[in-house]
């Protein structure tokens, strides 16, 4: 498995919802390019942090030159700041996970 961190600080709120909307768009071709989960977390009024658990680094890397370079790029734009951080993963899941709680694309 292969993570991705992407933290980001907005000059406003306005522009956080911006990009939160734009990563919830791309999130729907990045599934079908290998995307397993996506985690949108506002850790402030100002900031997000956007964590994507991807089957295989090789996966990602295509997907990230598709898509993942115009989405930084556009967030840059915006005002954000980005601070990213990827590495190879191990995952645990509980047993009894309820998977109907979460969004499907």
């Amino acid at each position: 498995m292969y993570v991705r961190v992407l933290q980001i600080k907005f000059p406003n709120e306005l522009a956080k919802n911006s990009v939160n909307a734009l990563s919830r768009d791309m999130t729907k071709e990045f599934f079908k390019s290998g995307l397993l989960l996506r985690f949108n977390t506002d850790t402030s009024p100002n900031s997000l942090m956007i964590t994507l658990l991807w089957e295989k680094k090789e996966l990602f890397e295509i997907a990230r030159k598709k898509y993942g370079d115009k989405f930084v790029a556009e967030v840059k734009e915006m005002g954000g700041i980005v601070t990213i951080s990827d590495g190879l993963s191990e995952i645990d899941r509980a047993k009894e996970i309820d998977l109907s709680k979460f969004n499907e694309f």
